[in-house]
């Protein structure tokens, strides 16, 4: 059983049993230390204080093993959870709860005196975490909305690409295909505009461009290249892959190899492989002459030279 769980049980089994004399104040408790003159007033206060925390952990710990873990996973350094940001918000709604309930219940402070006490303690942080602040509620909407999720593979507007793995109060943690980590602030890609490559579904239509010189047979070079990709890895044949003579340029014709692939974290892989299975089909089938090349003639011109 793990650490957490041996806690969890025995601070419940310590909260359950002094439960009762925090629920009502003539209960035995209050009795025994009645009896025992000689402790101070602080002393008491903090075993109340004490009591109510335990309370507080417990109730934490018990969503975080009972439905939290439940829901979206245990979370670890190696696999953050998805949604870590929202259940971190409860965590510390919870906390403050408890800190009123000490404040108002064991150290007998007047509830508004907590209530302006918090208000002027807001107002300060605000001022001083502004830029954190923006940084947190953005994270709370993109949660909400949950444009993109741990998982996802997003586009952002400058191109850069990479898997989602975290959201947490502060920033968006996005793995690129380097294996470097891109960490973006919440208050700047909620203002972004990116492609989630993960919505609708997880499949992804990619072209592969291929430059081709008049003198082909437009049927017969449709087929060729569609059956040179038909067996890539990772491409599927439902639907299946197809060629569009896209393009009439001045010198040459430009085709588009439509593939459609599992899911993004192959586009690159599966790019290259379909380069060289065209290029390979081009020459089995006697037409490199067609592909593009470039010829520079220099001319000597003898009238300077004289």
């Amino acid at each position: 059983m793990p650490t957490k769980s041996k806690l969890f049980i025995v601070t419940i089994i310590l909260v359950v049993t002094d439960l009762a004399a925090l629920l009502f104040p003539d209960g035995y408790i209050d009795t025994a230390l009645s009896q025992h003159s000689s402790l101070s007033t602080w002393l008491i206060t903090l075993a109340y204080a004490f009591w109510w925390g335990g309370v507080g952990w417990v109730t934490v710990t018990g969503f975080e093993l009972f439905l939290w873990q439940k829901i979206y996973g245990i979370h670890t350094e190696e696999t953050p959870r998805p949604r870590k940001l929202l259940t971190d918000l409860f965590d510390i709604l919870v906390y403050i709860a408890i800190v009123g309930v000490i404040l108002v219940k064991v150290l007998q402070q007047p509830i508004s005196t907590v209530f302006a006490t918090s208000g002027v303690v807001a107002i300060i942080m605000g001022l001083a975490l502004q830029n954190t602040l923006g940084d947190l509620f953005a994270g709370l909407a993109l949660n909400i909305e949950r444009p993109y999720k741990a998982g996802d593979w997003l586009t952002l507007e400058d191109k850069t690409q990479g898997l989602v793995i975290l959201t947490n109060w502060r920033a968006t943690h996005i793995l690129l295909r380097t294996a470097d980590l891109l960490v973006i602030p919440n208050s700047a890609i909620a203002k972004t505009r990116f492609i989630n490559h993960a919505l609708p579904h997880k499949s992804h239509w990619e072209a592969i461009e291929v430059p081709m010189q008049y003198g082909f047979d437009p049927d017969a070079m449709a087929v060729l290249l569609k059956d040179a990709v038909s067996s890539l890895p990772h491409v599927s044949t439902h639907p299946a892959p197809f060629a569009l003579l896209a393009e009439m340029k001045d010198a040459v014709a430009l085709w588009r190899v439509f593939l459609n692939l599992e899911e993004m974290s192959c586009v690159t892989l599966v790019r290259g492989q379909a380069n060289v299975a065209i290029m390979k089909a081009i020459r089995q089938a006697g037409l490199e002459h067609l592909l593009p090349n470039r010829q520079i003639w220099l001319h000597q011109d003898n009238a300077s030279n004289a």
